[in-house]
């Protein structure tokens, strides 16, 4: 095929996270902007565009080989562009090491995509300090819905987790303004969108770096939108959480009371080494806390096992910890020793003790989520109307306020019918380990 044939066509691959996803929305924004039109297969894509996660080594490894599938398909007509996290953390080494892709993007360069496809860069290498952020002037072709979005509100990082290579790729926190917020999520408003789900590397931070309104306020001016009906703040760091904050998800209306609290660990010489501020028995109270002020409130956590300072004793007491919590949702991650980060310069239990927990963690919590959840077989719930189940034509999906996109469950939807992207009324009929079943009223 020659780029002739082929035109201003683009294929895009978006790997990573939820921040990373409306990144990738951003870029495919600018291609279309400038005439480019999106095609589902790379063969037949005069650029093919990889927008890449670098966080822990299972994502490098992912990204690069997804890199190299495409480098094997590609024609000597086409271009492989290759963004994101990736470029950010290894920069010229990588540009050294994938002489197969035609431009390296670091996360500080993105906005600049177009100038560089028209003048590529010497050495094929686009890398500054991170600085830019998109905003809602910036062009942005949605992937999720129908019906709801993610809203990033900020980038980079104000923490110094030990573990983590977010300030280093991601550069410090960069808060966008309130207006440019409001302004956007308008405008999402505008295109049906009822559900925000607002995201950040360091959410519970923001608008510390402006010396302005912070997130409480943002929530509650987002609130204000109409046609905006749920608001779900995603990630809020447990270090930084206050009261201010948990009171404005309790008392508006509109903001789910959802609290996505990545808790890391309950040991407190685990804790420690992660470089947390918190103590166990703290974070225990903060938990507590919020149950006692909304039983009915959806709490969620992501752990990390393996890291340094986790022996049995340690990873004893976080069973205890979850048992006793009995989160709604819950992730966890078998800790990867990460370049560059003090946590790599710690002993760690072997890999496959940090696997092996974290299965045993994962045990535990199905039984406690197939439990909580049985307690809403049922009820009457708001469900966000997705459409076809992605795993069948048979059934379609939804979504309830307590669940959020991608991490959690859906409503598999066995009955009624409502248009995607509505909220409506569903009878809960059924529940499993993770998911619910429903029929719509």
């Amino acid at each position: 095929m020659s780029m002739a044939d082929a035109g201003k066509t683009y294929y895009l691959l978006n790997l990573g996270c939820a921040k990373n996803l409306v990144e990738g929305e951003h870029l495919a924004g600018l291609l279309l902007a400038d005439g480019w039109q999106a095609v589902e297969e790379p063969s037949k894509a005069g650029l093919l565009l990889v927008n890449t996660c670098g966080f822990i080594q299972p994502a490098v490894e992912e990204a690069l080989e997804a890199i190299l599938e495409l480098a094997d398909l590609k024609c000597d007509d086409q271009r492989l562009v290759v963004a994101g996290c990736l470029v950010g953390r290894y920069g010229k080494k990588l540009a050294t090491d994938l002489p197969e892709a035609d431009l390296l993007l670091a996360p500080g360069e993105a906005p600049r995509l177009l100038a560089h496809l028209a003048a590529p860069p010497a050495g094929r290498l686009a890398i500054s300090p991170p600085r830019a952020l998109f905003g809602g002037a910036d062009p942005r072709a949605l992937s999720t819905g129908p019906g709801w979005a993610y809203l990033r509100v900020a980038d980079g990082c104000a923490n110094s987790c030990a573990f983590c290579t977010i300030p280093h790729i991601r550069g410090p926190l960069r808060s966008r303004h309130l207006d440019d917020l409001l302004a956007e999520a308008e405008s999402l408003a505008a295109l049906g969108v009822r559900e925000l789900n607002l995201v950040a590397q360091d959410l519970t931070s923001y608008g510390r770096d402006l010396g302005g309104p912070g997130l409480a306020e943002l929530l509650r001016a987002l609130a204000s939108i109409d046609g905006i009906e749920w608001i779900r703040p995603l990630y809020l760091h447990p270090d930084i959480i206050d009261e201010a904050l948990i009171t404005t998800v309790l008392d508006e209306p509109k903001v789910t009371d959802y609290f996505d609290l990545p808790l890391q660990h309950a040991a407190d010489p685990v804790l420690r080494a992660m470089g947390r501020r918190r103590s166990g028995s703290e974070l225990r109270e903060l938990v507590r806390g919020i149950r006692r002020a909304a039983p009915q409130a959806t709490l969620r956590t992501t752990l990390l096992v393996g890291h340094p300072g986790e022996g049995e004793r340690e990873f004893a007491l976080l069973k205890e910890f979850v048992a006793e919590m009995e989160f709604d949702r819950l992730g966890v991650f078998p800790y990867s020793p990460e370049a560059g980060t003090r946590s790599a310069r710690m002993p760690a239990p072997p890999p496959a003790v940090a696997a092996q927990r974290a299965g045993r963690i994962m045990d535990l919590q199905r039984r406690i989520s197939r439990r909580r959840l049985a307690a809403l077989e049922g009820a009457t719930l708001p469900v966000l109307v997705l459409g076809p189940h992605p795993d069948s034509d048979l059934v379609w999906a939804g979504r309830t306020r307590g669940q959020a996109p991608e991490v959690d469950g859906l409503v598999i939807i066995t009955e009624g019918t409502a248009p995607p992207g509505a909220i409506a009324d569903c009878r809960i009929t059924a529940t499993h380990d993770y998911d619910l079943e429903g029929a719509l009223l």
